[in-house]
């Protein structure tokens, strides 16, 4: 997960972060909204109190689970970079006007004994395609415009992002969104995330296993055959017999 990152426009999403503004995404957030012309004016805020599925009543939810982020130790200045940054926003319509509130959850760096949560910085490229999915979201929630998993834009950019993701580090799976990120009526997984098709995994080296189909046989059938013919034999040696008896005493 670790390397040297060059140089780059990144964002972070708090205004006390060093180098980062809120204001950046903001001014990209206001762009968004003015380009679907809506009537009621819409702000964005950031807010590191809120919790996931924690709703006051009203408010929507959209859970961001997989956006490319890096990350600077304020401790020892290691860089490292993760596809698995959390965002949550908590969004509201009322009195003629929508309030965003955002957290963008915070990673620990692996090399420190005792690290500090640091924040997360995006690329101009993440910001739009998160925000632009977010306006769907708020379109969908309160204007009741319907929104296909396909107008959602893939917010993790190509980036080579190496080892797994470290849970005990991250700040949002401590919380609990890695766990709590089942579809609820107030909340919206992430396109990835979504509904899935259930696949059967192919077995490599071998061909598709076909289960037989069981067609019943005569033998298998639950008349009782043996029993029959038995029955007729001794019948046929009866009237056998019976013929037998008839002739010799004709014949007398």
């Amino acid at each position: 997960m670790y390397r040297h990152l060059e140089a780059a426009n990144f964002v972070t999403a708090s205004s006390l972060a060093p180098g980062g503004t809120m204001r950046t995404w903001q001014d990209i957030f206001a762009e968004k909204i003015a380009d679907v012309h809506l009537k009621e004016p819409w702000i964005l805020q950031e807010d590191d109190t809120l919790q996931v599925h924690v709703l006051e009543p009203g408010w929507k939810e959209f859970v961001q689970r997989r956006a490319l982020g890096r990350f600077r130790c304020s401790q020892c200045l290691q860089e490292w970079s993760s596809a698995k940054v959390h965002i949550l926003f908590h969004m509201c319509r009322c009195l003629g006007q929508g309030t965003v509130r955002m957290r963008a959850f915070r990673q620990a760096c692996r090399r420190c004994p005792d690290p500090r949560l640091e924040e997360a910085e995006f690329n101009q490229e993440t910001v739009e395609r998160l925000l632009h999915n977010l306006v769907l979201k708020i379109l969908q929630y309160f204007y009741h415009l319907p929104v296909q998993p396909s107008d959602l834009l893939e917010v993790v950019v190509d980036a080579q992002v190496a080892g797994p993701h470290n849970s005990a580090r991250c700040e949002g799976c401590q919380l609990g969104i890695c766990s709590k990120s089942r579809p609820a009526p107030a909340s919206d997984a992430w396109k990835p995330l979504m509904a899935k098709a259930h696949h059967t995994p192919k077995r490599q080296g071998r061909r598709p296993h076909a289960t037989p189909t069981h067609h019943p046989s005569p033998s298998n059938c639950n008349f009782p055959w043996k029993r029959c013919c038995c029955i007729g034999i001794l019948l046929l040696c009866v009237l056998a017999v019976l013929l037998f008896i008839l002739l010799y005493f004709t014949k007398e």
